[in-house]
């Protein structure tokens, strides 16, 4: 099977020792979640592995494929100025994604920048320990609806399925940035809501209930990775897997999520 590992990931940047330092203490149970995930990538032995990012330089009509020969992490807005990682890029695999998606007329843009965002750099950090020559294609959404990505990720699956490669796939999502009075956008309780919700669906394998969150409710919530998860939802479509939630909290206000989804 090309398709061998899929998850729910975290990415605050709080999760990095050298940024959190004494407030990594209270995201424990995100950071053993994230440790599980990657023993559980490991053990799938993928040879590419899709990080779908609702960070970096968003497009408002298109999705972006980063196709850099190489890629590094770059956590110097966050003052860690000492930690890089490097990656290989799987651009023959990027580089076929683009053409056939460009035949069949969706958004897609390839894109070249060597350092990578945050939504991307703190799940690979966690979850390549052990695979460091594991290639990468990194994926970031764009402000087109959730319906847009909910499809771009059914066409992206048919892609993977196709493929001769193992792939992974890793959806960097973090939830409402309003679940709490700690959040620099204050609370709300439709960020609660939403953060129930999104659990809900992941814990009953109904992701594809995304679709259903519209956008006003998203906005307010403040939740980033609304668009990541459509694009699993899409990609999870049809496909034979078991959802465990490993974590979900919320101490600085926003709401951290971590799930795997067990391929079968």
């Amino acid at each position: 099977m090309s398709f061998v590992f899929s998850c729910i990931a975290a990415h605050t940047p709080l999760l990095m020792p050298t940024i959190s330092k004494e407030n990594l203490a209270l995201l424990d149970k995100t950071k053993q979640a994230m440790q599980r995930l990657e023993q559980e990538l490991y053990v799938a032995s993928p040879e590419t592995i899709f990080i779908i990012s609702p960070h970096g330089e968003l497009l408002p009509d298109a999705l972006t494929l980063n196709a850099n020969p190489e890629y590094v992490t770059d956590f110097s807005e966050f003052g860690d100025l000492v930690t890089q990682v490097r990656w290989k890029s799987d651009f023959m695999l990027i580089d076929r994604i683009r053409e056939d998606f460009k035949l069949k007329h969706l958004p897609l843009v390839l894109m070249s920048a060597e350092k990578m965002d945050y939504g991307c750099g703190v799940p690979l950090y966690y979850l390549t320990q052990h695979l460091p020559q594991a290639k990468i294609a990194p994926l970031m959404t764009s402000h087109l609806d959730v319906k847009t990505h909910y499809e771009f990720g059914r066409q992206l699956k048919d892609e993977i399925m196709s493929s001769t490669k193992r792939i992974a796939v890793i959806a960097s999502a973090d939830l409402s940035h309003r679940v709490g009075p700690q959040s620099p956008a204050g609370y709300s309780p439709k960020g609660e809501e939403l953060d129930n919700r999104i659990n809900e669906l992941v814990a009953k394998d109904q992701l594809r209930g995304i679709l259903d969150i519209d956008q006003a409710w998203a906005d307010e919530a403040k939740a980033c990775g609304i668009n990541v998860m459509a694009v699993l939802a899409g990609l999870m479509e049809d496909v034979s897997h078991t959802t465990e939630i490993l974590s979900y909290e919320k101490p600085f206000g926003v709401g951290y999520l971590v799930a795997s989804m067990r391929i079968t």
